[in-house]
């Protein structure tokens, strides 16, 4: 039996016990890997108002004789308030100061009374247009449009003036009196009228 030189070392190697590893969170995804949704809004334009009806020719001449009150009556009440006006300004005046070309200080008052209150009325349609502009903007243009067919209308078929006479007067020269289609008829027959008679007078 062979007996061994050396002896056998028998090294036991010892690890140190492993710690548990501690678990880190998820780290949040960088901008570069994030998807981006973009949520896109449909905005929805308003539709356009409904369009207007044809404005028909009796109502067109009902509110043109609607528009002359309003500037009858807005020169009526224009004048009373520039003629209180003038008064209460004249009558601050001293009689004696009242020296227009030597004529008597009660007639220069009563001019000048007179004046203001033609201003008044004068100035009467321009609020009166104002005031029907502002009632009836919705139809505005359409007025307008109708304005200038009906004086085409009556440029087209009015008479001529120079041939008129006390025994034959011309019968409403711009169509003022023209309310309502049966009336611009009965214009339209003036009209002929009128040339007839002239031309029985020649």
């Amino acid at each position: 039996m062979l007996r061994v030189p050396f002896d056998i070392d028998i090294v036991v190697e010892t690890h140190p016990p492993t710690l548990p590893q501690p678990i880190h969170p998820p780290h949040p995804p960088s901008a570069s890997n994030t998807t981006t949704t973009t949520t896109t809004t449909t905005t929805t334009t308003p539709s356009p108002p409904p369009p207007l009806h044809p404005l028909p020719w009796n109502a067109y001449l009902s509110l043109r004789k609607t528009r002359r009150r309003y500037n009858l009556a807005s020169s009526l009440l224009s004048s009373l308030l520039t003629t209180a006006g003038g008064v209460s300004a004249l009558a601050t005046l001293n009689l004696e100061q009242v020296n227009v070309f030597g004529l008597d200080p009660f007639l220069v008052l009563a001019a000048l009374t007179a004046g203001s209150g033609a201003v008044g009325w004068l100035l009467g349609p321009f609020v009166g247009n104002a005031v029907f502009g502002v009632a009836h903007r919705r139809v505005g243009g359409q007025i307008a449009e109708k304005e200038r067919d009906f004086y085409r209308r009556i440029k087209k078929h009015r008479v001529d003036p120079s041939g008129g006479s006390s025994a034959n007067p011309v019968p409403d020269y711009y169509g003022e009196k023209i309310g309502s289609v049966k009336e611009y008829r009965n214009w339209m027959k003036d009209q002929r009228a009128f040339n007839k008679r002239r031309l029985n007078f020649l």
